[in-house]
């Protein structure tokens, strides 16, 4: 019942009617990770959790030109410090992490539909072969290859119990929670293996290299930034170094004078302290893990923190795995408004 009542406010025009008029002046933030074809060797490691088709992807789109205005980073900004007006039920795209599927297969079909978007990067992982340990070790579970063997070197290493064989699902988030909660520098000696380990994923390698970093913004892509080692800044020694260096980093592969403006905190963890060090380095913005639509105030003085919202495949899909239109209009329409 409820999910046929959903889909009749969509297509009776209800939902969209009451979108256009409630957020008209409130700006609507997506967020994606991996975009792939579903044929794509690299497909077969990837996380579904922050990864979507290239169809799947394609039917966003669509949906996001027929409710709303793109606009890019570059007009957020305008709006925030200098008070210019954006379009009506304003939306800004945003991409985390760097994969080079961004470049590859997003970005081609954001030029399709004349959207821009902001992207971003993980210094840290520029030019490497995956992103963090913790994909490396999802990647080489989901594959079949994190054996008993594997799994009783990273115990040794460690000095903890691991569980001794991942037969379930739930056997991995306990293997993931153990090695999350470990300190970051008592757990760096395992990255390195995990990182060994996952050199012959298919299809490598994933990350976006200096190069097309540079080409991908002749898509319309802007650039921030997304840490150095993509650990979560609450629980590094130093989140002013990941930060700082991350913006120089930045400068430096893209050759630009122009400071850094916004960043993305790793994991979704942040508090007011990270917000006010991001402050003190000079970021204007933060697209954050709240989950809510941005106000429009203008003329705003102080850090910007963006909500944003996760676009995840298997939430939003059909029985036939296709974008439904009415739970993504649900997901977005109806999210509270909150002062950025």
């Amino acid at each position: 019942m409820k999910h046929s009542l959903r889909k009749l406010a969509y297509i009776s025009g209800l939902l969209p009617f009451y979108h256009g008029i409630r957020n008209q002046r409130a700006l609507t933030v997506v967020l994606f990770h991996r975009v792939l074809p579903e044929d794509a060797p690299e497909w077969q490691a990837a996380d579904p959790e922050w990864t979507v088709t290239t169809s799947f992807f394609e039917s966003c789109l669509k949906f996001f030109r027929s409710h709303y205005n793109g606009v890019s980073f570059s007009q957020v900004m305008a709006n925030h410090l200098d008070g210019e007006a954006l379009p009506p039920n304003p939306l800004l795209i945003t991409f985390d992490d760097g994969w080079n599927c961004n470049l590859r297969h997003a970005a081609p079909l954001l030029r399709k539909y004349h959207l821009p978007a902001l992207l971003f990067v993980t210094t840290g992982a520029v030019g490497k072969h995956i992103l963090s340990w913790q994909e490396a070790l999802f990647a080489l579970w989901k594959t079949r290859t994190l054996d008993e063997e594997h799994l009783q070197s990273l115990s040794k290493k460690a000095g903890i119990k691991l569980p001794a064989s991942l037969k379930s699902e739930q056997d991995f988030e306990q293997l993931l929670t153990l090695l999350q909660e470990l300190p970051v520098a008592r757990r760096r000696p395992l990255d390195d293996l995990l990182m060994d380990w996952s050199m012959d994923l298919p299809g490598l390698p994933y990350m976006l290299n200096e190069n097309e970093l540079m080409e991908i913004q002749d898509h319309g892509i802007s650039l921030g930034t997304h840490g150095v080692s993509h650990d979560a800044f609450v629980q590094t020694d130093s989140p002013h170094d990941e930060l700082h260096l991350s913006w120089k980093d930045l400068c430096r592969i893209t050759g630009n004078s122009t400071p850094v403006q916004c960043f993305s905190p790793p994991q979704g963890q942040y508090n007011k302290n990270i917000l006010e060090i991001a402050e003190n380095l000079g970021y204007v913005c933060a697209c954050t893990s709240k989950t809510a639509l941005n106000a429009l105030n203008g003329r705003n003085t102080g850090i910007l923190d963006l909500g944003r919202i996760n676009i995840e495949q298997p939430a939003l899909s059909d029985q036939n795995g296709k974008l439904d239109p009415s739970r993504l209009a649900s997901l977005l329409f109806r999210q509270p408004i909150l002062a950025a």
